[in-house]
């Protein structure tokens, strides 16, 4: 293994760890107190105004229907997260924020946001768009299905 190389990763994952330390520990925490995982389904969930399935959402957060259902039933018990029929579907159920999680998580995505601008300060909107360009391209190639020969481009 390139010696060079290694050391190089093992720095990035230093500081990629860091940066999410601060990622994570910006803002106040919503409330009622979720789990980061929590938190991520529901802005997940609050992209689609006419809701997901749990199959879509497990699909897009790479985790089982199963793993959703864990998370979503205490959401639904604190009144963050409703059931509903599909109309055109009577076998599917759409999650959906209610209108209290909606509002209360916008005022949090507005928090978190102007954190995110603190902490992402120090990069020009170009270094920004580089960072989101190399990280999209990682996630891309690890995240192609059945391909495990993709070459180094």
């Amino acid at each position: 293994m390139d010696k060079n190389r290694e050391e190089l990763l093992q720095t990035l994952v230093q500081h990629m760890m860091s940066v999410m330390k601060h990622v994570r520990h910006s803002g106040p925490p919503p409330e009622p107190m979720l789990s980061p995982p929590q938190v991520h389904l529901l802005f997940s969930i609050g992209k689609s105004k006419e809701g997901l399935s749990a199959t879509d959402l497990a699909e897009r957060l790479s985790v089982t229907p199963g793993a959703i259902t864990q998370f979503v039933d205490p959401l639904v018990t604190l009144g963050l997260v409703v059931r509903e029929g599909d109309p055109d579907d009577r076998r599917i159920i759409r999650l959906k924020l209610t209108e209290q999680a909606r509002n209360h998580f916008e005022k949090f995505r507005q928090e978190h946001m102007a954190s995110m601008f603190k902490i992402f300060e120090v990069l020009t909107n170009d270094e920004l768009q580089q960072l989101v360009t190399l990280l999209a391209k990682m996630d891309t190639r690890h995240a192609m299905k059945g391909n495990t020969n993709v070459k180094n481009t």
